[in-house]
This record gives structure tokens, sequence and C-alpha cells, in this order.
């Protein structure tokens, strides 16, 4: 069982839109949420931030630990009374102070909840540069990025898992399928043909039955598709079948761990509107 889940936030409405997805992973995994905020008090912020701290008072905030109004109005919107919501406040560099965070033994992280803004340079962008790699090992936990035009119904009840039939992916699947059984969702097992060589139908059976998938459950699929542009197919995918949050291993050897590349991983949050989920692997 999950212990908590870490949401980073900056007070913007990216984060707020990313806030309903946190507390409904929370509410299903029976997980504390911790809301976290890291600011520097001499740092030049912009207008939409200023704002918010003015009406925040951040300082007042960050020594009573009070309840944040906007996410508690979320809360009581998504008729979610039994998580557990804890606020906390730093002062200092957010990557560091975050990463310093996530070590703490106090509230067990195991999963990053973070909003995603492709206009702005936030939080999230830091996520996506060169270094991305480097954050996602040292903190070892998984990431789930909401891009800012998603729009939460209340449900998660379509998973998608890109998996190239590695050995790797095995485990974190597994994981994944045991959410989906929490969540009650159908759970889409994907895998993008791009070599168009032989026949990818006996290496996916061989990789069903190391899972052990009852071969007639309706809960689980698993689709090979064949295509020259796996970003377009994946976003065609993800909208004829409602997906919900797609789930990749993030592994310097995986085949898509080029989905969480600057680029990419931009182009693909904002064509496809759809949480992307990076799961640590060793």
């Amino acid at each position: 069982m999950m212990k908590s889940i870490l949401f980073p936030t900056d007070f913007s409405s990216a984060s707020l839109n990313a806030f309903g997805y946190a507390v409904k992973y929370a509410e299903k995994t029976q997980a504390r949420l911790v809301v976290y905020h890291s600011f520097m008090p001499d740092t030049e912020l912009n207008e939409e931030t200023r704002e918010i701290y003015k009406k925040l008072d951040i300082e007042n905030f960050r020594s009573k630990k009070d309840k944040f109004p906007p996410f508690e109005k979320l809360i009581e919107q998504l008729g979610v009374d039994s998580v557990t919501v804890k606020y906390i406040v730093e002062e200092g560099a957010f990557i560091e102070n975050f990463k310093a965070y996530v070590k703490r033994k106090e509230d067990a992280i195991e999963l990053v909840v973070i909003g995603s803004q492709a206009a702005k340079k936030g939080m999230f962008e830091v996520f996506l540069e060169t270094n991305t790699a480097i954050i996602l090992e040292e903190i070892n936990k998984p990431v789930i990025a909401v891009p800012q035009r998603a729009r939460f119904d209340g449900v998660i009840d379509h998973i998608a898992f890109l998996v190239d039939y590695r050995e790797d992916e095995r485990a974190p699947l597994t994981q994944v399928m045991k959410t989906c059984r929490e969540f009650g969702a159908k759970l889409h097992v994907l895998h993008f043909d791009l070599a168009h060589g032989e026949s990818i139908v006996p290496l996916m059976e061989r990789f069903k039955k190391s899972l052990r998938v009852p071969p007639h459950t309706s809960d689980t699929v698993f689709r090979s598709i064949d295509t020259i542009n796996l970003k377009a197919s994946l976003a065609d995918y993800c909208r004829a079948n409602h997906i919900d949050l797609v789930c990749l291993v993030n592994h310097k050897r995986n085949f898509y761990q080029r989905l969480f590349s600057y680029s990419l991983a931009q182009d693909l949050l904002r064509n496809i509107d759809v949480p992307v989920m990076a799961i640590y692997n060793d």
C-alpha cells in the first residue's frame, strides 16, 4: 500500500489542474497527500506568483501550515473526504529541497505528481531538461506529469502501459496491474512496432504468459500497433480509448526512454493531453 504521494506546487493554474489527479490517486491507493512548496524570499517573481503570495501570505502560511483554500475547494468538489493532506512550505532552491524532502523517511514518499506548464519556465521544466534522468534516478520514485490542458473527469478508468516486451518491464507492469485493480480501471498494454520486421505476436504471447494474465480477461488488453509515427499513433489511441494515464518505464536502455527527453516529452504532453507516468526501475 502506498504510504505518501508528494505533490510539489507553485500554486499556478497548471498545478491546481494536476491536483485532482493527485487527490484521486491518493484516495484509491489509501495514501497521504503531501502538498509541497519551496520558495526563495529574495528572488524576483513573475506577476502571477506575486499575486498568489500576496493572497496566501506565504510567510504566515509557512509558519502555521494553514490549509490552502483553492486545494480544499477542489477536494470538496471531488467529493473526497477520506484523504489526509499535509502542507509543507520550505525556504530555498526547489530542486535541492525537493530531493532532500523525498529522502526523508517520515513521509515515506512513493510517488510524485506534478503539473506541467508548456508556456512558462516553471518547476516542471526542470524535470524535462538534460538532467531529467539524473533527477529521476536520484529520487528513485515514479513521477506523474499532468499537462495543463488535461481535463480530469473525476475517474481514472483507462490506463495505458507502453512496452517493448523487455524483462525489466515486468515488475513495473505488475505494479500498474495492481493499481488498475485498485482503481477498477482497464489496462491497455501497448507496443508500437517501428521496425516493421517479423511478427511481434509470438513475443507478445510469451510476455503475456510471463505475467500470468488470464487468456480471456476483459480488464487487460494487449495491442501491437504498426506505425512510423509513435507520438501520433499514441495520441490517436488515447483519444479513441479514453486513456486517463500513460505509463512508461524510466530506464536508460528502455525503448521508450526517448519519450522523456525534453522535446519529445513536451510534444507528447501537448498533443495527447493525458498525464504521463515515468516509473523508475533499477
